[in-house]
Formats: C-alpha cells, sequence, structure tokens
C-alpha cells in the first residue's frame, strides 16, 4: 500500500484573518487573587473557582459581579430570598424575565407566585448575593425581603408542649418530658401556625452482583401525616409545638373526644377565640408544595448491612425517610418575622 504524502498546512491564510480592536476576557491587572490559595480569578466572581473562599469586592468591580445562584447542601447555612405579593400582574414575559434571573423553571415560579403568599424563591450562600439578586428583582417591580436561616433559628428545636392550662389572662405550657413550665399572657400572644408532619418510609432490599445486574427484590413503603399547632409569643422567636400523640387534650373541656384528631382541632378553635388579636395561619397545606420549590423536603438514607446471597452476590436492606418537618419549622417562623 501506497504511502500518502504528508500534508503540511499552509499558514499564510492566518495572515487574512481580521484582528479584534479589543482583546477578550481579562487583563492580568483585572484578575483577583484569593487571600486563601493565593490564586488569580476573573473579576467577576464572588467566591474563588479553586477553593470556594470568598474574593474581595472592590468598588470598581462590583458592577461586573454575577451572582451565581447554586443548590445549597442541607447542612450549608443560607439566606432566603422571600417574595411578597404586592398585586404586580405576572404575564409569560414577566414570569420568563423573572425565573431566568433565578435560574429556576418558569412553571416553578408561577407555583410560588400563585398562591399569593409571602414564600422563598431563592436560596443564596452569601448576604451578597442575595441583596445583588434582590436588587435585580426588585427592578423588575418583585417586593422581596432577604432572611437569613439564622434569622429562623432553624437549628434550634421547636419546644413541644405536654399540655396546656387556660388561664383568664395566660397561658400555662408544661413542657414534654421535662419538669419545666412557661406562662404566655394571652395579650402577648402573637401567632399560631396550624399545619401537619408528613413522613413517607420506604424499605427496600437490592440485590448486587458481579454482573452489574443490580435488582430490587422488595419494596415496603410507608406513610404517616400527623397534624400538629405551633405557638408563639411575642417575646419568644423559638415557639411551643403540639403534636396530636404525647399531649394532654384535656384543655379543650367537655367537648373533648376519644379521637385526637378531632381534639386537635377544637384546640384550634379554643386558641382562636382566647387570641383575639393573635394572627392565626393555616395555609401550609395549600402552599406546602409551591414551598418545596426552594425549600425542599429531608431525605434520608439508612443502611440495615450487607446480607450473604447466592454466590458472586449480596443483598442491601435501605430505608429511605422522608419527611417536612424542617420545612414546616422554616415556614412557621417565617409567619413570626413577617408579623
Amino acid at each position: 500500500m501506497d504511502k500518502k504524502p504528508d500534508f503540511k498546512h499552509d499558514n499564510q491564510w492566518l495572515k487574512d484573518l481580521p484582528l479584534t480592536k479589543n482583546a477578550s476576557g481579562f487583563t492580568a491587572e483585572q484578575m483577583i487573587n484569593c487571600e486563601k490559595c493565593s490564586r488569580q480569578n476573573a473579576p467577576n466572581r464572588l467566591n474563588c473557582m479553586y477553593c470556594g473562599e470568598a474574593l474581595p469586592i472592590s468598588a470598581e468591580n462590583e458592577a461586573n459581579i454575577n451572582p451565581r445562584l447554586r443548590k445549597l447542601e442541607p447542612w450549608e447555612k443560607g439566606f432566603n430570598i422571600i417574595i411578597l405579593p404586592n398585586g404586580l400582574i405576572y404575564d409569560d414575559t414577566k414570569y420568563f424575565e423573572v425565573a431566568n434571573l433565578l435560574r429556576i423553571e418558569a412553571d416553578g415560579l408561577q407555583k410560588i407566585v400563585e398562591t399569593n403568599k409571602a414564600l422563598p424563591i431563592a436560596r443564596c450562600d452569601t448576604v451578597y448575593t442575595a441583596e445583588k439578586v434582590s436588587e435585580g428583582l426588585m427592578k423588575s417591580s418583585v417586593s422581596v425581603k432577604i432572611l437569613s436561616d439564622e434569622d429562623l433559628r432553624i437549628e434550634t428545636p421547636t419546644r413541644r408542649l405536654r399540655s396546656i392550662e387556660i388561664l383568664p389572662d395566660r397561658l400555662k405550657l408544661r413542657l414534654f418530658n421535662v419538669e419545666e413550665t412557661h406562662e404566655i399572657l394571652l395579650e402577648d400572644l402573637a401567632l399560631i401556625v396550624v399545619g401537619a408532619i408528613f413522613e413517607r418510609k420506604i424499605s427496600a432490599v437490592e440485590r448486587y452482583s458481579k454482573k452489574d445486574e443490580n435488582k430490587t427484590l422488595q419494596s415496603n413503603e410507608l406513610s404517616n401525616d400527623e397534624p400538629i399547632i405551633d405557638i408563639y409569643s411575642r417575646t419568644d422567636g423559638i415557639g411551643y409545638r403540639i403534636f396530636t400523640s404525647g399531649f394532654d387534650f384535656s384543655c379543650v373541656g367537655e367537648k373533648k373526644s376519644l379521637l385526637a384528631v378531632e381534639n386537635i382541632k377544637l384546640l384550634q378553635q379554643v386558641l382562636r377565640e382566647i387570641g383575639k388579636n393573635t394572627k392565626f395561619n393555616d395555609s401550609y397545606a395549600k402552599v406546602r408544595h409551591a414551598l418545596g420549590q426552594v425549600w425542599e423536603t429531608e431525605e434520608t438514607k439508612d443502611s440495615k448491612g450487607l446480607k450473604g446471597s447466592a454466590f458472586g452476590s449480596f443483598n442491601v436492606e435501605n430505608i429511605t425517610t422522608i419527611n417536612n418537618l424542617q420545612q414546616f419549622t422554616k415556614y412557621s417562623r417565617l409567619q413570626l418575622q413577617l408579623l
């Protein structure tokens, strides 16, 4: 077979290419050094692209900053942008404009807007990013408020109640599994939030083999929902929580039922009647799917270990638990921040 001759490019054509008037990208003088790893970054970045450290922002570079929204891990603390209903009419153009700014799907944004409630529309890793995104939203006539996870105090669990004693001028609250009581004057009763905790447990046994033919052998799913009530005073940002299980409903009086589900409904009515100047919120059930666009439900996966099987394969049993406890807590405390 004859060998093909080597082909050499004629570089003459390079001389005919038009020259750009302005160089693309950033000059060496414009680059920013990371204070942690000493590597150079573009001046329109907020965090180092190598180590993630926050970069120093100069006044001359601030206009070039392009905030990048990313999905935060469940363990990361963040800053929440809350949309506030202001009567703004959204059409397809407006939905696309705002969704493009937030880097989300227009359908997801529409679910949030159509609730006509104050809900989170974005979650940011830094307060600077939250402020820059909020500025863009306000230019589009969208009213927003920034709340940090610190504001919502999500790391502090809501105090669970064992019972309530209703006195003429106050509520006497007995904590669950603790010999401790607190009191709230009726005039200080600020907010009551009604909701429910939904939990799904999925147990699955999977077979793994050397042939990479993994197979689910068995799968079971259990679901449970439990109504709850959160109570807040004007001087407390943590609140008290009533579950149907483990609560003494004697405070509802002679109307007390044998069913805890009926009793917690009666308790809602009682609290409404005694707290005439208290805000009552029972909209969680209506907005929780829209709420999940930003504040997702928690999902944990636990393994019960390996189990021997046929030659060359083994079984693994996993239990996946999905619940909305933290999501509801954020929503509940958001209502307190909005008072």
